[in-house]
């Protein structure tokens, strides 16, 4: 999920989180994580309000299942 005053502010933290998410739970590279969002996220705006944008970004979880999680 990503915060700010701004839709581009709260996207650049929504996915900023979900990198740092992906290269600590699967230890991928920058490249993979470019092409894991690039192809499977999912962003929806969840507020605005005043001067706050709220943007939440998934990814469905049987995209994941062919990545290798490095907590097993």
């Amino acid at each position: 999920m990503g915060l700010g005053g701004s839709l581009e502010d709260s996207l650049k933290e929504a996915t900023s989180n979900m990198a740092d998410f992906l290269t600590e739970n699967y230890k991928l590279t920058p490249s993979e994580i470019a092409q894991v969002l690039g192809s499977a996220a999912e962003l929806k705006i969840s507020e605005v309000a005043d001067r706050n944008v709220g943007v939440i970004l998934k990814l469905n979880k049987d995209r994941l299942l062919s990545l290798t999680s490095a907590t097993k």
